[in-house]
């Protein structure tokens, strides 16, 4: 292979470029999102990895056709990656397909770990010490912006929050748990990260008993670094800790290994795990009506997802890093990893962690040497060049379409706020065609064809051809959300969604009632702890005078969350119309002691209190005037009696028995003193 020409190495060149090129994703992976995604610090920076992974892939292939001596470098970290990226690849094949295509979106799904490992193998092709000092300054100069930036937020008057850029059609809502790397707990381990790594670079200074002067700069970097990672652990503890508590956690991952031990739930899949295993403490718990698709630690979210083995090939890598402790960076991969392991997952972590096992073994070289021919020609290097462009080019191809999907229905929610009905359902079709096998847009979908339906029926003078158009709508709604239940069966969100649109057509369509209950149930299996949704199969029951049925699914609703206060209230009623006053009272009561008593429901509770206080009142002094009246007009029974006479009998009537078998038994005489 000729590289050089007219005295040019374009091996060396390409080998620069790449290195820089490595240089600037830690200069900009930390801080770039993508804002025109429903989800940009999430999908959308999920999606700069992937995009950055497959450009860092394309120009390794490029540099392996131009390099002489035809090499790659692994080590046995990249051969457990590669088992842990293949289980994960089994577990993920084994999902329904609106759960795949979930899986490679969703931060820490699929799409993530393919994306990490094709970047773990490529900084193992130019890591070395020097490379990993420059990748180093390069993820500094992202701390800056980053730790700048939060200081900005901190800073800024809670009266100006929301702070929405622009303000028309805003891309970015910064609030007070806002950061650019997509959260505080990802900012903070960012920061730890360079405290720890300038702190490392300053002991080694002193140690050496080197010029003030000289390590200076290494001083202020942690003096800087050190102080914003503080008031990230302020924010923290004054916001709060919005994760997933550590008991439901467990239990979720237990429940999941006790149903699939082996393969677990599947990578990118743990919100199947939290609706189905949760304990009814959570309910209990602040976030209760969120639904968390991380977990409170990342060794339980890979217990939960991956199964057994998932958990086994992690603890070998434990076992393998602890083995190493002279090495350079180990108290670095130690702290990462046990960020990693022990506080919710996140990109950032996952990805320092992997570029800190890229440094972390010695490489292994192997030549790529397939000769054919006559003339013994190499052909390995583009058997495997040919290979890695073909999955780049299916890779980029989905990259592609789940980003125009997205951007799509984003769109369509900004024209849904401008209650542009025809626009929204345009953009929503277009996001539909581009990605049909997700789930959550044929809901929003059907959601908006049934708002379309209501917008028609609304009108007082509808016309036959409007009647038409709302049929029409009524059944796309129903059928996209029938779709969004085949891609994904066992997710009680899309059921819940068809119960509710089914509920919505009470009146309109013959059955509905019956549908509705149906997903309902089929919801409340799927997620068995959830009280909102017997809350809303009992008001189902309510609406149609089945006061019985409604009566036990508000009591439903109360025990999975006693401090339910809409329960509480519905349960109220329904005792209310079963004439159960007392049980009416008392269970107004209890909702009462919940609702805040400055609000406008305190108020409408304690009036329908007052007054079945006194309804109860008076069916009680009802109830004991009529015990009285009923109490006098009884007869006293007769207690004075004369002595009856003995009854005598005729010959005819006597009866011959012997007198002897009626004796009574013969005793002995108690002597009495």
């Amino acid at each position: 292979m000729i590289v050089k020409k007219n005295g040019f190495c374009y091996d060396e060149f390409m080998n620069t470029i790449f290195k820089y090129y490595l240089r600037g994703i830690f200069l900009l992976f930390p801080i770039v999102f993508i804002p025109n995604v429903i989800d940009g610090f999430g999908f959308g920076k999920n999606l700069v990895l992937m995009a950055m992974a497959l450009v860092a892939l394309v120009m390794w292939v490029i540099k392996l056709i131009l390099d002489k001596e035809k090499i790659i470098k692994t080590n046995k970290l990249f051969w457990l990656s590669l088992i842990f990226v293949i289980w994960s690849g089994i577990s993920f094949f084994r999902l329904a397909s609106g759960i795949k295509i979930q899986s490679l979106m969703s931060p820490l799904g699929m799409g993530t770990l393919l994306s990490l490992f094709v970047l773990f193998f490529v900084l193992l092709q130019v890591n070395k010490k020097e490379e990993t000092e420059k990748q180093f300054l390069f993820l500094t100069i992202s701390g800056l912006v980053v730790g700048l930036t939060s200081l900005v937020v901190f800073m800024l008057p809670a009266n100006k929050l929301p702070l929405l850029i622009p303000r028309e059609n805003p891309l970015v809502s910064i609030n007070s748990a806002w950061s650019l790397v997509g959260s505080i707990l990802a900012e903070a381990i960012l920061l730890f990260l360079l405290v720890f790594g300038w702190l490392k670079k300053l002991l080694a200074k002193i140690k050496e008993k080197a010029e003030v002067m000289t390590y200076l700069t290494d001083a202020v970097a942690v003096a800087f670094f050190g102080l914003l990672f503080l008031l990230d652990i302020y924010r923290i503890v004054k916001l709060g800790w919005g994760v997933l508590d550590l008991n439901s956690a467990w239990v979720i991952a237990v429940e999941a290994f006790k149903r699939r031990p082996l393969f677990g739930v599947g990578i990118g899949n743990f919100t199947e795990a939290f609706n189905l295993f949760r304990p009814a403490s959570y309910n209990l718990g602040k976030y209760w009506s969120s639904v968390f698709s991380v977990s409170s630690m990342g060794i339980l979210q890979i217990w939960t997802e991956l199964g057994i083995i998932g958990l086994f090939l992690v603890s070998y890598l434990v076992a393998m890093v602890l083995k190493l402790r002279k090495s350079a960076n180990f108290w670095q991969v130690v702290l990462i990893l046990i960020a990693v392991l022990f506080l919710p997952l996140n990109l950032i972590s996952v990805f320092l962690l992997v570029w800190l096992l890229s440094t972390f073994l010695e490489k292994k070289e192997t030549k790529l040497i397939l000769n054919v021919g006559e003339n013994n020609f190499n052909v390995m290097p583009y058997l495997i060049a040919g290979l890695t462009i073909i999955g780049i080019g299916f890779s980029g191809f989905w990259i592609g379409k789940m980003f125009l999907g997205d951007f799509y229905m984003r769109q369509s929610l900004v024209a849904a706020s401008k209650n542009d009905g025809a626009k929204t359902y345009e953009l929503q079709i277009k996001a539909i065609v581009i990605n049909p096998n997700l789930a959550s847009y044929r809901k929003l979908y059907s959601q908006t064809n049934l708002a379309l339906t209501q917008s028609l029926l609304n009108n007082e003078d509808i016309s036959d051809v409007d009647k038409e158009k709302a049929s029409t709508l009524v059944q796309q709604a129903v059928r996209e959300a029938k779709a969004a239940i085949e891609l994904d069966q066992k997710n009680p969100e899309y059921w819940y969604n068809l119960a509710g649109i089914y509920k919505s057509l009470i009146g309109l369509v013959e059955g509905s009632a019956d549908w509705s209950y149906q997903a309902y149930q089929q919801a409340i299996v799927l997620d068995p702890v959830n009280p909102v949704l017997q809350l809303d199969m009992g008001g189902l029951f309510y609406a149609a005078g089945n006061y019985e049925q409604a009566d036990r699914s508000f009591e439903e609703a109360v025990v999975n969350k006693n401090d339910y206060a809409n329960a509480w209230y519905n349960w109220a009623n329904s005792a209310k119309k079963l004439n159960k006053l007392e049980a009416a009272v008392f269970r107004l009561e209890q909702a009462l002691k919940l609702v805040p008593a400055d609000s406008g429901d305190y108020e409408t509770a304690s009036k329908e209190l007052e007054a079945w206080k006194k309804e109860l009142d008076e069916a009680v002094k009802k109830q004991t005037e009529l015990a009285k009246q009923q109490q006098t007009e009884q007869k006293e029974p007769e207690t004075l009696k004369t002595a009856e006479p003995v009854p005598t009998m005729g010959e005819e009537e006597r009866v011959n028995v012997p007198a002897g078998e009626l004796n009574p038994p013969a005793v002995e005489p108690i002597v009495t003193p």
